[in-house]
C-alpha cells in the first residue's frame, strides 16, 4: 500500500487527515480498483517527463496554445497509454488525468479516436478499412461534423445534403448556404485531414435523412483544402484555446459512392436504398447510438473537473482560519455549517456520478463488442435514454459546484493560480456540447411517458439496466407517505429511496397527466413545448437521480471495509436528502409530505450530515484528488503550503514588481493635472 499510494508530505493537512475515520488510500483502491491506482500512478509518472505537458508561467498567443496542443496531441500517440486503458474504470481515469493536464489535447485525441475511428469502426464496413488503418496510425487526423450554424439539437432540419449522381457513382455534397455550413468540429480548423460527416441522403430528389460519409477535406500531404470546400477557424472561446474547432462548407464536391459508411445501409450502383431495417428511424437510431458513449465520456469530463475544483476548495478551506469563538482563536473556515453546506453536497456528488460513470462505460464498451446490435435495442435505447440525462444532470451539477468552490476560496479563487477559474471555463462546453442538455434531457422523459399506458394496465415493467423497473409497482408507491420521525430514521437509505421513486411515479403521472389535457387544444409539438417546466425536466432529474442513487447503493453493498461502507453511507444519503431538499413543493403538492415536520428533518439531516462529514471531509478529497502535478494549484495542493505557495506565485509574476513600459505615459498625465 505504502508503495502504490505513498504518504501525503506533512504539513497543515494533517489537523483533518488525523481526524478521518477511514483509510483514504482503502477508499481509493475500493472506489476505482488497484489496476486503475497503477495505471494512474504511471500516467502521472509520464505526463511528468513529457516537456509538451509542462506548465506555463505566460499566457499564450491562440497560435501558441493551437501549436502546444498538437504537440501535446503527439505526445499522447507515442504513449502506450491505448494498450494500457483497456478496461472502463482505466478509461474513465484516463479522463480524468487528461483533463487536468491538457484538456484541449484529450479532446481532439478523443474525437480522433473515439468518434472518428470509433464510427468508422462500429458504422462502416470492410470498404473503409483503409481509412481506419490510416486512423490508428495517424496517417490521417478525424474530425467529427454533425452540428450546422443554424442547427444544432434539431437534426432533422439539418441541410447539408449528399446526393446521387447515378452517371459517377459518386455523392455530391452541398452547403446550400452559411447556416448550414457544418460547424464546431474539434480539429477541423487547423489539422483535421479527414471528418466523418452527416448530411442529408437524397436518391432521385427523394430525402432520406441524416446519414453518415467519411469525406476527405485536405491534403494530409500539406494541409490544404481540397477544391470545392471553404475551411476556416472559428476562433477564440470562453475555454479550451488549445482546440482548433472549425466550419466547413461543400460545394458540390464529391466523392465516392463507397464513401458512404454501410453497416447498416447502403446505396447501390443504380441509387437503389438498401437497408434490412423497417424504417429510417430505426437507421437513425443505430447511427446515433454511438453519441450515448460519447454523452456519459461528457459526464466523467464533469465530474473531473468537479473534483478538482473540490479538492482545491475543501483542502483551501482546511488551511484557512477566519474569525473565532474569541479574539485569540481563528478557525478553518471548513469548521462553518454554511461552509460544509456549501461544499459536502458536491464533494458527495463525485462519488455518486464517478461509480455511475465508471458502471454505464463498462455497459457500453461490453455491448460494442457485440457484432449485431439490433438485438440489444431495448438495452441501446435504455443507455441513450440514461447517458442524456446523466449528461446533463452532470453539466448543470458540476457547473454549480465549480462555481460555489471559486467563490468557496474567497478572493484567492478568483486568482488564475488558483487553478478555478481554468476548470470553470473548460468545464462550461459540457454543458452545451452533444446536445444541449434542456433539450436532450427530453429524450428521457419522452421514453418513461411512453411507459406510462404500461403502467396502467399493469404490464411488468423490465428494463435491461433495470433503471425502470420500479415503475411496475407505481401505483402502490404512490401511496406511500413520509413516514420518518427522526434524522436517523430519515437518513436510512430505504426512505431516501422511497422518497424519490415516489417522486418518479408521482411526476410521471403528473406529466402524462398534463400532456393528455394539452392534446385536446394542441398539436403534438406544442404539447411537448408546454408540458417540459415544472413537469419532463423535473421527471427526468428525478428519474437520472434516483438511479445514480440505485447504482451507489449496489456499490456500497459490495463494501467489506466497515468504515468505508459508513462513509459512504453517509455520502449517500446527504447526496439524497440534498436532492430531494430542492423538490419539497412537490413532495407536499404530492401529499407525500404533510405539516412542516418533513422539510424540517430534510434540513435537520443534511446539515447533521454535513457535521458528520466534517472530519472526513479532506480524506474523502484525498482518494479522488488528482495529483499535485495535474492539480497545478498554489491553493490546493496536498501539502496544504498555500501560503508559501501564494508568495512564490506572487513573487514570480512577469514584471510584478517592476513599472510598467508606458510608465511615462502616467507620470505625464499626472503631470499635466499638477
Amino acid at each position: 500500500m505504502a508503495s502504490l499510494l505513498p504518504d501525503f508530505p506533512p504539513g497543515p493537512l494533517d489537523f483533518y487527515r488525523k481526524k478521518a475515520s477511514f483509510d483514504w488510500k482503502k477508499m481509493k483502491i475500493f472506489v476505482e480498483s488497484e489496476e486503475v491506482v497503477r495505471f494512474l500512478n504511471y500516467a502521472s509518472d509520464v505526463f511528468q517527463t513529457l516537456p509538451d505537458f509542462q506548465t506555463d508561467d505566460h499566457s499564450p498567443t491562440l497560435d501558441q496554445q493551437r501549436h502546444k496542443t498538437f504537440k501535446q496531441v503527439v505526445a499522447l500517440t507515442q504513449t502506450d497509454f491505448n494498450e494500457k486503458t483497456g478496461k472502463a474504470k482505466t478509461v474513465a481515469a484516463a479522463v480524468r488525468t487528461c483533463i487536468h493536464i491538457a484538456p484541449s489535447a484529450f479532446a481532439k485525441f478523443g474525437i480522433n479516436r473515439h468518434y472518428f475511428r470509433d464510427i468508422l469502426q462500429n458504422q462502416g464496413t470492410d470498404r473503409h478499412r483503409k481509412f481506419l488503418e490510416d486512423a490508428k496510425n495517424y496517417r490521417i487526423n478525424g474530425c467529427f461534423c454533425l452540428t450546422e450554424i443554424g442547427h444544432g439539437s434539431d437534426t432533422k432540419s439539418m441541410r447539408t445534403t449528399a446526393t446521387y449522381d447515378k452517371e459517377t457513382g459518386e455523392f455530391v455534397m452541398d452547403t446550400p448556404d452559411f447556416e448550414a455550413a457544418k460547424c464546431w468540429a474539434s480539429g477541423l480548423g487547423k489539422t483535421a485531414t479527414h471528418a466523418i460527416v452527416f448530411a442529408q441522403l437524397v436518391l432521385d430528389d427523394v430525402f432520406y435523412g441524416l446519414h453518415c460519409f467519411v469525406v476527405p477535406i485536405r491534403d494530409a500531404r500539406t494541409l490544404l483544402p481540397y477544391p470545392g470546400l471553404v475551411i476556416g477557424d472559428m476562433g477564440e472561446k470562453v475555454g479550451l484555446q488549445g482546440i482548433d474547432n472549425g466550419f466547413v462548407m461543400f460545394n458540390k464536391y464529391r466523392i465516392p459512392r463507397e464513401n458512404l459508411l454501410n453497416k447498416y445501409v447502403d446505396v447501390t450502383v443504380d441509387g437503389e436504398y438498401k437497408t434490412s431495417f423497417k424504417s429510417v428511424q430505426e437507421v437513425m437510431q443505430m447511427t446515433f447510438a454511438a453519441l450515448s458513449k460519447g454523452r456519459v465520456n461528457i459526464a466523467t469530463l464533469a465530474e473531473g473537473y468537479g473534483a478538482r475544483a473540490i479538492t482545491i476548495a475543501v483542502r483551501y478551506a482546511a488551511v484557512r482560519r477566519q474569525f473565532g469563538p474569541d479574539e485569540d482563536t481563528e478557525i478553518p473556515i471548513l469548521e462553518y455549517q454554511s461552509h460544509q453546506y456549501r461544499l459536502f453536497p458536491y464533494l458527495a456528488a463525485i462519488y455518486i456520478v464517478r461509480l455511475f460513470t465508471m458502471y454505464l462505460i463498462d455497459i457500453i464498451d461490453k455491448l460494442e463488442i457485440e457484432q449485431d446490435k439490433r438485438s440489444f435495442s431495448d438495452l441501446i435505447t435504455e443507455i441513450h435514454v440514461l447517458s442524456t440525462a446523466s449528461k446533463s444532470i452532470a453539466g448543470w451539477l458540476f457547473r454549480d459546484a465549480i462555481q460555489e468552490c471559486r467563490e468557496a476560496c474567497g478572493g484567492h479563487g478568483y486568482l488564475k493560480v488558483s487553478g478555478i477559474g481554468d476548470t470553470r471555463a473548460n468545464h462550461d462546453a459540457n454543458c452545451t456540447y452533444e446536445g444541449d442538455s434542456h433539450v436532450i434531457i427530453q429524450q428521457t422523459s419522452n421514453w418513461l411517458i411512453k411507459l406510462w399506458p404500461k403502467i396502467e394496465k399493469g404490464t411488468k415493467i423490465e428494463t435491461p439496466l433495470q433503471s425502470a423497473n420500479f415503475l411496475s409497482d407505481a401505483f402502490d408507491i404512490l401511496k406511500h407517505q413520509f413516514h420518518a420521525t427522526n434524522v436517523q430514521e430519515l437518513c436510512k437509505p430505504e426512505n431516501i429511496v422511497d422518497a424519490h421513486q415516489w417522486l418518479v411515479c408521482y411526476l410521471l403521472k403528473e406529466t402524462k397527466s398534463k400532456v393528455e389535457s394539452l392534446k385536446q387544444t394542441r398539436g403534438s409539438f406544442w404539447v411537448k413545448n408546454d408540458t417540459q417546466v415544472f413537469f419532463a425536466k423535473s421527471l427526468s432529474t428525478a428519474f437520472i437521480q434516483h438511479f445514480f442513487l440505485q447504482r451507489m447503493l449496489t456499490v456500497i453493498n459490495e463494501a467489506t471495509d466497515v468504515s468505508i461502507k459508513n462513509v459512504l453511507l453517509k455520502l449517500f444519503s446527504l447526496y439524497g436528502l440534498w436532492s430531494l431538499e430542492k423538490f419539497l413543493s412537490t413532495l407536499y403538492e404530492g401529499g407525500y409530505m404533510q405539516g412542516p415536520q418533513g422539510s424540517r428533518l430534510v434540513h435537520e439531516a443534511i446539515l447533521s450530515l454535513c457535521g458528520d462529514i466534517k472530519n472526513d471531509a479532506v480524506a474523502l478529497v484525498d482518494a479522488v484528488a488528482p495529483p499535485d502535478f495535474a492539480l497545478n494549484s498554489v491553493l490546493g495542493a496536498s501539502d496544504g503550503q498555500v501560503y508559501q505557495r501564494l508568495q512564490t506565485a506572487m513573487f514570480s509574476v512577469p514584471n510584478g514588481m517592476s513599472r510598467p513600459s508606458w510608465w511615462q505615459e502616467v507620470v505625464n498625465w499626472k503631470s499635466s493635472k499638477i
